[in-house]
């Protein structure tokens, strides 16, 4: 830009080395902005606008430096992050004005073309990937709840811990130890007894504290694997750390939460959580993290897991005076974890769902000088449940040859299935197959199919895909067209195997591990 071109250095001492800059690049009128205080850069940019609508500029862009920060006065950012804009909205101090803020900045995007979620070849909407972390503090570092009361900060870790649902129900498709969000008991799991005797510390404090207390306290237990303070599930990089341009501002940064498309429900995600620190504000937690283990994967990277867990959560809001239904929830549930499909059974039906899946960091890579780590996405998961318990009794579903073994998680009988969806390097186990399609069949008592379907991870009509679908219609109908009726297979009769269980797959088959394969 011309502002950064000029040589203001050979000015003499005693002249103002600051200009305002106009430049015509590509038809669009740059105007190069020089450091001002707020008060003169809101009234220039005043006046810019007022000439720009006189003279009916269609193209203009605002460059250059950024006013001075002054009281009172937020600032909504806007920063190019790879394949997303990503926007920092400014600090609320009600729900009903992050509500507000979060609709008029949504409806901006999309009058330019802009959209929170992405449609995948296969057909699965997502997030943009960019996240929609949601941030809380004070007024001001001198008035701040983290700091005038410690047993938040200790109360939220704690909750979180016990809850996976605050983990991975609002999170993307992207959760896990890899992921930019992974839980203290993901990294590693000697840091859960150390998380736990730092918690202790914070219980031992009576009353406010120095403001880089906190800080000490945790920040090298609130990391990824690799030692990142930002790449956390609960970030206080921006705290009360030193190391940091922009660390001193007493935020705590709750990071696994992605974006979705309809702005209601993106602002639900806030009022829950807000109402969760909320109740932890009123009644602080103590007491020891709870040693998950195997479970944490196994049971709650199903959609049924998460769901239970919420209504714990819930149930613990409305006993601290803030009754927030689940069933609010209902909408996202369904967006995250969409039904796939369905098999006719004599009593009830039984529901295929998309669910979670923890892809696990490659080894580094060498590029050029610099290293790189892949992640391995050729692994997915999925929840089939049965709508009527007792079709169990005469019945058994069965998946690529191996019969399923059924769990009731929260009152509804669920069974896991993980497997290899497609191929790729670097990845885990070459020595596994593509088990796409999984051909999920109903046997009654004698073995005979009774239902049938086989489910495509990929285009069932060909390698690939016309490009991206067009819109969200063009997506739900490739994901439809992943579930295709077998009615060839019905009246065969089958001889299925026992699936094998771990502690580690307690709920969820793990086909990789079977010796059949499709």
């Amino acid at each position: 830009p011309i502002g950064l071109r000029l040589p203001l250095g050979d000015l003499g001492d005693g002249n103002i080395r600051r200009a305002l800059t106009l430049e015509a690049v590509g038809g669009a009128l740059q105007v190069f902005l020089p450091p001002l205080e707020f008060e003169a850069f809101s009234a220039l940019v005043s006046v810019i606008e007022h000439a720009a609508a006189e003279s009916r500029v269609s193209e203009l862009v605002l460059c250059g430096y950024r006013p001075s920060e002054t009281p009172g006065v937020t600032a909504l950012g806007l920063a190019a992050d790879p394949g997303v804009l990503e926007v920092n909205l400014p600090p609320t101090k009600t729900w009903r004005d992050y509500d507000r803020v979060l609709s008029s900045i949504t409806r901006a995007a999309a009058a330019e073309g802009l959209v929170t979620t992405r449609n995948h070849l296969n057909g699965q909407v997502q997030g943009t990937g960019g996240g929609a972390h949601v941030l809380f503090g004070g007024p001001s570092v001198d008035d701040n709840p983290f700091f005038e009361h410690p047993e938040l900060l200790g109360s939220i870790l704690r909750y979180w811990q016990w809850h996976p649902a605050l983990s991975y129900f609002f999170s993307g498709q992207y959760v896990g130890p890899g992921s930019q969000a992974p839980r203290a008991d993901e990294t590693l799991m000697a840091k859960l007894y150390e998380l736990e005797t730092a918690c202790l510390g914070v219980d031992a404090v009576d009353g406010p504290v120095d403001r880089g207390f906190l800080d000490r306290l945790f920040r090298n237990l609130l990391t990824d694997s690799a030692g990142n303070t930002h790449l956390a599930e609960i970030s206080i990089d921006k705290l009360w750390n030193f190391d940091s341009p922009t660390g001193l501002q007493g935020l705590v940064e709750l990071r696994a939460f992605e974006t979705m498309a309809d702005v209601r429900l993106q602002s639900l995600c806030a009022l829950f959580v807000r109402a969760v620190a909320a109740m932890l504000a009123a009644e602080p937690r103590t007491g020891p993290l709870v040693r998950h283990g195997p479970r944490l994967h196994d049971r709650y990277m199903l959609p049924a897991g998460l769901w239970e867990d919420l209504g714990t959560i819930c149930r613990d809001l409305a006993s601290a005076g803030l009754p927030f239904e689940r069933e609010w929830l209902r909408e996202i549930f369904e967006v995250r974890f969409p039904v796939l499909g369905r098999l006719k059974l004599e009593r009830g039906e039984v529901v295929v769902r998309q669910a979670l899946e923890p892809w696990p960091l490659m080894a580094e890579v060498s590029e050029g000088g610099a290293t790189s780590r892949m992640v391995d996405n050729s692994t997915d998961r999925l929840e089939v449940s049965v709508t009527d318990p007792t079709a169990l009794d005469r019945a058994r579903v069965v998946v690529n040859g191996v019969a399923l073994r059924f769990r009731d998680v929260g009152g509804t009988f669920v069974a896991g299935v993980r497997y290899k969806a497609a191929s790729g390097w670097p990845a885990l186990h070459p020595h596994v197959p593509i088990q796409s399609p999984l051909r999920i069949e109903a046997l009654d008592h004698s073995g005979e199919v009774t239902a049938a379907s086989r489910y495509y991870f990929w285009n069932p009509d060909g390698p690939r895909y016309d490009g991206r679908p067009r819109d969200r219609a063009e997506a739900v109908r490739r994901r439809e067209a992943r579930w295709q009726p077998s009615s060839d297979e019905i009246g065969v009769r089958r001889e299925p195997e026992a699936g094998t269980y771990t502690e580690e797959s307690d709920t969820t088959l793990d086909l990789r591990r079977e010796r059949r394969n499709p």
